[in-house]
């Protein structure tokens, strides 16, 4: 089956990561189904402004203008790359710029959501923790929301090429949908394999972590994933987030798959906040791109 994606493009060089990175992980690259999405950012209100400081209409329109003109050179880009630097044609490629009235993360889950895409793929520079502080990026905002679709956050690709899937499971149900998620979407791409990686503390459970597996092992094998393309791997180690980052820079893979929520049953106020796993590998995954499903 043909996979669709949607692509959030920006005014910066990270929204082309998303295309290069696909690249990379595709080799039937050109018959994907792209949707390269720009949301032209809201115009200051004149409710807000001070007397004497609130643009006209006509500034206001310009604004506006110049807004649109900006994802339209950012989507023309994209476009180009494909067609000179990839070799595409375009046929399964469209483009769409929205003018966004609840903000850049809202207007992608809408289309997320109404497109039914595959994945929504954001490109991320490098914030330190300190930067995040004060910049709060679309991507780091989306795990804030009640996202229910997969999330691919792709870094500046490597100089060297990078292979293969570390797929995270701590027992919960998100994890195990982000296996069968991983899955499904690279079934047909047999250069890639799959390892399934589970961190334990101080305390072993055998009988746990062998169920683990099997649900991870039988969600692969649903979605045509041979035996020969499947790791398992287990680590002792009680900072789950430092385990993860460890394997991930050694195993030098292309993606790191992650549930958005931990294993244990959350209380009604604690859905309200993102996963601290997630939020930490967004925040220290320098090169890897991070596959997030709810």
């Amino acid at each position: 089956m043909q996979k669709e994606l949607l692509l959030a493009v920006g005014d910066e060089r990270a929204a082309s990561y998303t295309l290069r990175y696909l690249k990379e992980v595709y080799s039937d690259f050109c018959d994907l189904r792209l949707t390269l999405f720009y949301a032209a950012p809201r115009p200051p209100s004149r409710e807000m402004c001070d007397d004497g400081l609130t643009p006209s209409d006509k500034g206001l329109h310009k604004l506006d203008a110049a807004k649109r003109s900006k994802g339209g050179k950012a989507i023309e880009d994209g476009l180009k790359w494909l067609k000179d630097i990839a070799g595409c044609q375009g046929d399964n490629v469209r483009t769409k710029i929205v003018h966004s009235r609840k903000g850049t993360a809202n207007e992608l889950i809408d289309e997320a959501r109404a497109g039914k895409y595959d994945a929504l793929l954001l490109g991320r520079r490098g914030f330190s923790w300190f930067e995040e502080m004060f910049a709060n990026s679309v991507s780091h905002e989306l795990l804030w929301q009640d996202i229910d679709f997969p999330i691919w956050i792709c870094r500046r690709p490597p100089k060297h090429p990078r292979r293969h899937v570390l797929l995270c499971m701590d027992g919960s149900s998100a994890g195990l949908r982000m296996v069968d998620h991983a899955g499904y979407m690279l079934a047909k791409e047999t250069s890639h394999t799959f390892t399934l990686f589970h961190v334990t503390g101080a305390r072993f459970d055998t009988a746990e972590s062998t169920r683990i597996f099997d649900e991870g092992l039988a969600a692969l094998a649903e979605n045509g994933i041979a035996e020969e393309r499947i790791e398992m791997k287990i680590v002792k180690e009680s900072n789950q987030v430092k385990a993860i980052l460890k394997e991930a820079a050694e195993g030098n893979y292309l993606a790191v798959g992650v549930g958005r929520h931990g294993e244990y049953e959350r209380s009604q106020k604690q859905h309200l906040f993102p996963d601290s796993t997630c939020v930490n590998l967004l925040r220290q995954m320098e090169d890897t791109a991070l596959w997030i499903s709810k």
